[in-house]
């Protein structure tokens, strides 16, 4: 059994469709639209691509047009990018961002998994970052029945084991912010975990940027990070 987990797409359709990979299922860990140009594109795309998706605090801030929770260095960022996005989606779509589960757990080949976007728990704000401390890792995971987990949110790939459980994030597929411009994505098959990357044409997505409602000063801002891998 293999399986394909995606997360943290941004609208970055370019990025979306270099994920070639094959798979058994494909999760989504969330975070489907806003920063990138092509919401609605990549919406579709993500529901016909993928067996399961969570919600993340983006899909959830644009689905219950609520605050984003994001930190303050991309705080202005995520609010511009929520005006457009906002209008290029419909109703419909809306609503199926804001109604996307939180978690979900399935079992697979004797194993358990629990996908989630910030932390396990369904926090959808919550940072687990490479560098979390075991203590603070072992305090999120307390209580959670899975062998393996997966969360998205950071940006940032992780493969951490704290008693027992093993937790993964994939990275981002279309706004990576380790310094590596490329999509990052994780792949479980037959007990092994491995993070991938590929290149995709980041100057398709820069154009596709130019040509929305976001104001220059800000796709000046988010040009330099998908060219750099973050800022």
């Amino acid at each position: 059994m293999k399986l394909l987990i995606i997360s943290d797409i941004h609208g970055n359709l370019a990025a979306l469709d270099a994920i070639r990979e094959e798979a058994d299922k494909v999760i989504c860990l969330g975070d489907i639209v806003n920063y990138g140009p092509y919401p609605a594109a990549c919406l579709e795309r993500v529901r016909n691509l993928t067996d399961a998706i969570v919600r993340g605090n983006h899909d959830n801030a644009i689905g219950r047009d609520v605050d984003c929770g994001c930190s303050v260095k991309y705080k202005e960022l995520s609010n511009a990018g929520k005006i457009f996005t906002m209008a290029a989606l419909n109703k419909s779509e809306k609503d199926y961002l804001g109604n996307l589960p939180l978690t979900i757990n399935i079992k697979v080949d004797g194993k358990k998994f629990l996908f989630a976007h910030g932390s396990p728990s369904g926090d959808i704000y919550k940072y687990l970052k490479p560098d979390v401390p075991d203590k603070e890792l072992e305090n999120v995971l307390k209580g959670i029945d899975a062998d393996i987990v997966f969360v998205g949110h950071t940006h940032f790939p992780m493969m951490r084991m704290v008693n027992g459980i093993t937790i993964v994030n994939p990275g981002s597929i279309g706004q990576p912010r380790d310094g590596i411009p490329m999509a990052s994505y994780a792949v479980w098959e037959d007990g092994s975990i491995g993070i991938k990357r590929v290149p995709y044409d980041i100057e398709a997505t820069v154009k596709g940027l130019q040509g929305t409602t976001i104001p220059s000063h800000h796709v000046t801002t988010l040009t330099k990070i998908l060219r750099d891998g973050g800022m």
